[in-house]
C-alpha cells in the first residue's frame, strides 16, 4: 500500500471494447486501486438476478436507484446484495463487449457496488502530477465522467481516469440533496474556508454547503491550485506577524486530484510553520475504516466520506468557534 503524502497513486487499468472484429475499438480507463475490493469473472457471479421486464428482483442497493436502466441486476457479495452497473452505458458508449467480461467490485462513498467491464490489464503507479486535467473540447466531452488523463508509454496510449463518484451521484441523487438540506442555513457569514475538489459537481456541493453553514468560500479544482492559494496566505502571515486564522479558518480537500492530492496538500500545510494551525478536513470517497490511518499520518484534523457534508459543516462550525 502506498504511503500517504507521497503524491502517488496506483491506477488499475481497465478497458471497454466497442464494435466487433476489424471494427473493434478498445478504450483504456484508470481507477484508483484503493476503490477496488475484488475483480470477478462475470460468469462467476453468485445468485445474480438480472433485469426483467417487470424490473429487478428485490435487493439492497446502498441508496442506488435500482430502477435506473444502468443497473443491470443485483448479486450477492460477502453476504450483501449489491448492484451491477453498466459502465459503458454511463459513459454513453456501445454495450460492453467481450467473451470474458469482468466485474469490478468497488467501495467508496460508503457504498459497495460493481461495474461491468470488458476486461482489466495491469496496475500503474503514477504521480498525481502526471494526471492532466481535461482542456477545451475534451473537457466538454469528459465533464462528469473523466477527471483527467495519463499518457502511458508501454505501448503509447491514453489512460482516462474515471470519476466514479459522479457515477454514484447520478445513480443515487437523493443522498446528496438530503444531506445538503440537513444543514441549518446561516444568513450572515461568520467564517472563512477554502476547498478543493476536481469534480465540478462535488466542488459546488461543498462550496454551497459551507456557504449555507455561514462560511465565505474560495473553491479550487485541484490540489496544486489549493496549495498555491495557501502559500500566498503563508506569506501574508509571515509578513504581518499575524495568525493563519486571520485569513482562513478551515480547509476542506478531496484526496484524488490532478497536480497534488489531498494527502500531499495536508502534509505540506502541517509542515508549514505559518499554516500548521489551520483546521484541515479531508472529504473523499476514499475515507474508509481501512484507510483512515493515511489521513491521520499526514495530520488531517478530521476525515469525512462523501456525501457526509452536513456532518462536516456542523463540525466545522464547532471547531472554528473553539479556536475563536
Amino acid at each position: 500500500m502506498l504511503k500517504a503524502g507521497t503524491n502517488e497513486v496506483e491506477l488499475l487499468e481497465l478497458y471497454l471494447d466497442e464494435g466487433a472484429e476489424d471494427a473493434r475499438k478498445r478504450w483504456s480507463f484508470g481507477l484508483n486501486v484503493a476503490k477496488v475490493k475484488k475483480i470477478i469473472k462475470e460468469s462467476d457471479l453468485k445468485k445474480f438476478s438480472g433485469r426483467k421486464q417487470e424490473g429487478l428482483l428485490a435487493g439492497h442497493s446502498g441508496g442506488v436507484d435500482v430502477k435506473n436502466p444502468l443497473v443491470l441486476g443485483m448479486f450477492e457479495f460477502m453476504g450483501a446484495v449489491i448492484p451491477l452497473i453498466d459502465l459503458s452505458g454511463w459513459l454513453r458508449m456501445e454495450k460492453v463487449r467481450g467473451e470474458n467480461r469482468m466485474v469490478l467490485v468497488t467501495e467508496f462513498n460508503d457504498v459497495v457496488s460493481a461495474f461491468l467491464v470488458s476486461g482489466v490489464n495491469r496496475i500503474h503507479r503514477i504521480s498525481w502530477g502526471e494526471l492532466e486535467s481535461l482542456q477545451g473540447k475534451m473537457a466538454m466531452y469528459g465533464e462528469g465522467t473523466i477527471i483527467g488523463t495519463v499518457k502511458l508509454t508501454d505501448p503509447d496510449r491514453i489512460l482516462q481516469v474515471l470519476d466514479l463518484e459522479q457515477a454514484m451521484a447520478d445513480l443515487s441523487p437523493a443522498r446528496e440533496n438530503e444531506s445538503f438540506l440537513e444543514i441549518e442555513e446561516v444568513d450572515v457569514p461568520k467564517y472563512s474556508a477554502i476547498c478543493a475538489d476536481d469534480s465540478r459537481s462535488m466542488r459546488n456541493l461543498v462550496q454551497k454547503s459551507l456557504e449555507r453553514g455561514g462560511f465565505t468560500v474560495k473553491a479550487y479544482p485541484n490540489g496544486q491550485e489549493l496549495w498555491n492559494a495557501l502559500e500566498v496566505i503563508s506569506n501574508k502571515v509571515k509578513d504581518s506577524g499575524g495568525h493563519v486564522t486571520d485569513y482562513v479558518q478551515l480547509v476542506v480537500s478531496d484526496i484524488e486530484m490532478p497536480g497534488m492530492d489531498g494527502h500531499a496538500v495536508t502534509r505540506k500545510i502541517k509542515a508549514d510553520p505559518y499554516l500548521k494551525d489551520v483546521t484541515v478536513y479531508l472529504f473523499s470517497s476514499l475515507i474508509t475504516e481501512e484507510l483512515l490511518h493515511k489521513g491521520e499520518s499526514v495530520g488531517a484534523d478530521r476525515q469525512y466520506s462523501k456525501p457526509q457534508i452536513a456532518e462536516l459543516v456542523r463540525q466545522g462550525q464547532e471547531d472554528v468557534d473553539r479556536l475563536a
